[in-house]
């Protein structure tokens, strides 16, 4: 588990650099947010089959691959410091949702140690991102 907080602290601070080329036409932001709308329904159509946790899991993913999407389309919008910021907090947030519903899977002693550094990236996750937007 440890690795994998590893792995996806890594990923949220390296794309909170977000392309801070042109801004998208307001076409291309509608059709991605409906583009991303529908993914995720397809998305959460596919967790319908599965029971307890798994399904959990599986709405976490979906839950988070939404967020983050929406949250880099508004980022590659209207790019800035508080955009990119925002992405940044979505991506902690989605990994500690996945993180937290993975833990549930785990026997209860070393749930607790999961949860803890599950708590530790996102909170690791959001100081990088800050420390980035005050950097700017």
């Amino acid at each position: 588990m440890r690795n994998i907080l590893v792995t996806v602290t890594a990923l949220c601070v390296l794309s909170c650099e977000v392309a801070t080329a042109a801004p998208l036409a307001k076409d291309e932001y509608r059709a991605t947010r409906k583009r991303i709308d529908a993914e995720y329904q397809a998305e959460r159509q596919n967790c319908g089959e599965r029971h307890g946790n798994s399904a959990d899991l599986c709405i976490a993913r979906a839950h988070g691959t939404r967020d983050v999407a929406k949250a880099e389309l508004e980022a590659a919008y209207k790019p800035g410091p508080r955009t990119n910021y925002d992405a940044a907090i979505a991506r902690a947030q989605s990994a500690y949702s996945i993180a937290k519903q993975e833990c549930d899977d785990r026997k209860p002693e070393s749930r607790k140690d999961c949860m803890k550094d599950a708590k530790a990236a996102q909170a690791r996750a959001r100081a990088e991102a800050k420390a980035l937007r005050d950097s700017r």
